[in-house]
């Protein structure tokens, strides 16, 4: 119980983080959030596509490559959500909440860097 619990709060606190750094442009808060959850899903069956792509999402914050930032995030919110689906109770809603922040990102950093018009 109290991993479901820790779980859930690490879904909340990355959910905080990236709608915090959308908001400010910041990378600060999503550096920390990615490798926590980099920790968190390496080695765990079914997550090394996802674990994958995070790696790739650090190097391109790194890099401050906009377009590959956004169309990661937008993989990651993409797999996010389909990954919810398999989740139960609270944690489906979480999840999910985190791959439509994931996917807001996305459209918020393809509009900064002038992709979307």
């Amino acid at each position: 119980m109290a991993e479901e619990k820790s779980e859930l709060e690490h879904v909340e606190k990355t959910t905080e983080a990236l709608e915090n750094s959308i908001e400010k442009e910041s990378q600060t808060g999503s550096t920390t959030s990615i490798n926590s959850w980099i920790k968190t899903l390496e080695g765990k069956r079914g997550y090394a596509p996802i674990v994958h792509n995070l790696e790739k999402l650090k190097e391109a914050i790194a890099d401050k490559d906009g377009k590959k930032v956004y169309t990661l995030l937008e993989k990651l919110g993409e797999e996010t959500v389909a990954a919810a689906e398999k989740a139960e109770g609270k944690d489906g809603a979480a999840v999910k909440k985190l791959g439509q922040t994931l996917l807001k990102g996305a459209k918020l950093v393809k509009k900064l860097v002038g992709e979307e018009k």
